[in-house]
């Protein structure tokens, strides 16, 4: 349930870091190939939320191994890996905090009479 809730609350903080990231890194590599375009703050949490429900994605897929260290009596260092942990957490979080987020914005967008 932890999860679940990191990924509700924290998913838009790093939904604008990563879309701002998959804005301006195309765009300084390219030095000014691409044209310019006025980028909101709504592409911004779309791209990012992309780039969060893709890596959500690659830990439901290919599911996540831990290891723990084991020190033998003779000071021998081990570590032993467990079974891969296949979540489904980490995308309903995202999916669900992206939900909220379109939805107080269309909240928003129909008060001011907007588009």
């Amino acid at each position: 349930m932890s999860t679940f809730v990191n990924y509700f609350f924290f998913a838009p903080l790093f939904a604008t870091f990563f879309g701002f990231l998959g804005w301006m890194v195309p765009t300084i590599l390219s030095r000014g190939a691409v044209p310019r375009r006025r980028v909101g703050v709504y592409t911004l949490f779309c791209t990012g939320y992309a780039v969060i429900a893709v890596l959500s994605l690659f830990l439901l897929v290919l599911g996540t191994q831990t290891s723990t260290k084991t020190v033998e009596p003779d000071g021998q260092v081990h570590f032993v890996t467990g079974a891969r942990s296949h979540e489904v957490v980490p995308l309903l979080g995202t999916v669900i905090s992206f939900a909220v987020v379109w939805l107080v914005r269309r909240e928003w967008l129909r008060r001011r009479g907007g588009r």
